[in-house]
């Protein structure tokens, strides 16, 4: 039969096939016969090599530093950005809502860094200060009057949060002297 072109290609004069050095093979079994006969023997090969462990395609890391190659690193765990940026905020969020939030048409990467970082320190200032309030006023639990009081008592804060009213904060405790008296007045005239 005919051969096809592909295995005339590899079976041509010019080329360094198995047929040119096992000339009776090919007279005596056809092209084909040879072929199946070099499949089977390179299959083997391979085999013999994977039973042995001789495989030799991958190297190992001893190999490579033999080499002067560089080895592939294990790939680290995923952290968050804002374990990353030592937050307790959530960058990832904020960077998420600052996107959406069509503040701007381009948000830097370090924008939602700085913005969590921000937020978290004013957020610590403000409860120290409640805290320190309501331990002033003997109680565990802080609420709305002691936000309110720390921050009316920092001038910083105070000068920040000016014109926010806080629900349920009330007012500055004042202590209002006493009115001076009329009679007073009149002694001293009379004097």
């Amino acid at each position: 039969g005919r051969v096809l072109p592909y295995t005339e290609f590899l079976f041509t004069e010019t080329t360094m096939a198995p047929i040119n050095y096992y000339p009776r093979l090919r007279r005596e079994y056809g092209q084909w016969a040879l072929a199946v006969m070099i499949c089977a023997l390179v299959v083997i090969i391979v085999a013999v090599c994977t039973i042995f462990g001789l495989e030799g395609s991958t190297p190992t890391q001893n190999q490579h530093q033999l080499l002067g190659q560089e080895t592939k690193t294990k790939k680290r765990p995923h952290k968050s950005r804002s374990s990353r940026a030592g937050l307790s905020f959530p960058v990832g969020r904020i960077a998420s809502k600052l996107r959406k939030g069509n503040y701007a048409e381009r948000i830097s990467t370090s924008a939602a860094v700085m913005m969590a970082a921000v937020t978290e320190y004013l957020t610590a200032e403000v409860l120290e200060l409640a805290g320190n309030a309501a331990t002033v006023a003997r109680k565990s639990r802080i609420i709305p009057r002691h936000i309110f009081l720390g921050v009316q008592t920092d001038e910083e804060l105070s000068k920040y949060m000016d014109n926010i009213i806080f629900h349920q904060g009330g007012v500055l405790p004042q202590v209002i002297a006493p009115p001076k008296s009329k009679k007073k007045k009149v002694d001293e005239t009379a004097k």
